[in-house]
């Protein structure tokens, strides 16, 4: 019986040992284990096998991500050695984008819908895409290692533009133009990629461009619309009694401590002080409110006509110079302008659109007679004009300066002096101080004395090699100065 027993327990102790499971892994780059690995049929795609052992191994499985960017890298440092390269028949124009070296398509990279595909050089296709965004007034920061450009427009849309190289077979050869929206909005980007790819197969003639729509390319759509307005009757009463609400509406979400509701108030402002999208009558009045920080005074009112409060508009016009003058908006604390900071992004928007209102404002004041002779079957009772453009550019100036206790021209110089990296907040401070040396005399001195010819010029220089509103815009403030200058000179 005992030796049954210890024949059972030897049974026991010879049981199977539990499976262990087993794991595969996959190795990203490492050329001692490539041989290891089967190879595995793809289906075909534009970017498929290169041959290049810099950019896929001789093992369709294994993604050598680490030299993808090499040999752009390498060549940048002889090209920067060679100088700056120029493409097209004539050597003496020179293109803001020149690509080293373009790399095919990544595996398993999905293209944007907005790509187009052009058999022909990518030296070609990069100028004229450069020659494109300058006349679509497009901030491009192009880099030629990599044969990419991040794309700011005016209205704040942010693209990213890539040239790639197709090598799939079964598909067309060429250069392949691909356009990404990462920020903005959504019909802007189209607006502007039409245009854009239309350049990359050769389809964009920017001088027809220009004469036809000229520098502004909302202005296409913005006349479509008020030839529609200018169809219907309209009560002049009801539409000053309209501006009135929708400006206490701007200023209510411009006193809110959220961003986004600040943003949208200034950019309620863009709207009502632009001639071209809100009407003639609605634009004054807003560009009133903004400079002045009251309604314009009519005397065609009658008994019994409705009384706004002024508090308001006040805040507005306080709210546009402390956020031009002081990137602040009120009494608080100013925002830092370090490229990491976390208001940074916010900040420069806000202070953008202050910009692009003082700009709108102050172009409304001074085109109000030319808006007056437009033709409009519509009833309008008279408009107030109790003050002209030069008394109330005068008080704006001085209201600005006892106010934030800086000088608004100086702002407006300095912010045009950064024109190679901020191309839209100059051509707006362009566009402003045009219209103030225009109107006063005090302004044109003043800008004289801090020296605003040579800041012009430089930033002439930049837009006309890469903004075509700057450039226009500058070349108006040129004109004045030198005016004015040749006036002096024959006093």
């Amino acid at each position: 019986m005992k030796k049954s027993g210890e024949d059972s327990n030897d049974n026991r102790k010879q049981a199977p040992e539990p499976s262990l499971p087993s794991w595969r892994s996959v190795q990203m780059a490492g050329p001692s284990s490539q041989s290891a690995v089967g190879s595995i049929s793809r289906p075909p795609m534009l970017g498929g096998k290169t041959g290049s052992a810099s950019m896929l191994s001789s093992n369709n499985d294994v993604i050598d991500k680490s030299s993808f960017f090499k040999a752009a890298a390498t060549s940048e440092s002889k090209q920067s050695a060679a100088g700056p390269k120029t493409t097209g028949d004539d050597a003496n124009v020179k293109s803001n984008w020149n690509p080293i070296q373009i790399h095919p398509v990544p595996a398993f990279y999905p293209l944007e819908r907005s790509s187009r595909v052009v058999a022909e050089d990518f030296a070609a296709i990069a100028e004229r895409l450069s020659e494109a965004n300058r006349v679509l007034s497009v901030h491009a920061d192009y880099d030629d290692a990599t044969a990419s450009a991040h794309l700011t427009t005016s209205e704040g849309v942010e693209m990213h533009l890539s040239l790639w190289k197709t090598t799939g077979q079964g598909h067309k050869q060429g250069i392949v133009v691909e356009l990404q929206r990462r920020k903005g909005d959504s019909i802007a980007f189209h607006r502007y990629s039409r245009f854009i790819l239309d350049a990359a197969v050769g389809d964009f003639d920017p001088e027809q461009h220009v004469s036809t729509n000229g520098t502004d390319l909302d202005l296409i759509y913005s006349n479509k619309i008020q030839r529609m307005l200018t169809m219907e009757q309209k009560d002049a009463a009801n539409d000053e009694e309209n501006a009135i609400i929708a400006l206490e509406i701007a200023h209510g979400l411009l006193m809110k401590d959220r961003m986004d509701a600040r943003r949208l108030g200034l950019e309620s402002l863009c709207l009502l002080t632009d001639p071209n999208k809100t009407g003639a009558d609605t634009a004054f009045l807003a560009s009133h409110v903004v400079l002045l920080g009251c309604t314009p005074d009519d005397e065609s009112k009658q008994e019994g006509a409705l009384v706004f409060n002024d508090a308001p508009f006040r805040e507005i016009r306080e709210t546009i110079i402390s956020l031009i003058q002081l990137r602040r908006i009120g009494e608080g604390e100013g925002f830092d302008d370090t490229p990491h900071s976390e208001t940074e992004e916010h900040i420069t928007g806000l202070h953008n659109l202050a910009l692009a209102v003082l700009a709108n404002a102050l172009d409304c004041i001074e085109n109000e007679e030319g808006q007056d002779s437009e033709p409009e079957e519509v009833h309008r009772k008279p408009r107030a004009r109790t003050e002209s453009a030069a008394s109330i550019c005068d008080s704006l100036l001085n209201h600005a300066n006892d106010s934030t206790k800086k000088e608004l021209m100086s702002t407006l110089i300095n912010e045009l002096s950064k024109a190679e990296n901020k191309p839209h907040n100059a051509c707006l401070s362009a566009k402003s101080i045009g219209t103030l040396c225009r109107a006063s005399d005090e302004a044109r001195k003043r800008a004289k004395e801090l020296g605003a010819k040579n800041v012009v010029q430089t930033a002439l220089e930049v837009g006309t090699r890469t903004h075509l509103k700057l450039q226009t815009e500058c070349e108006k403030v040129a004109e004045v100065l030198t005016r004015v200058e040749s006036d002096d000179q024959q006093e």
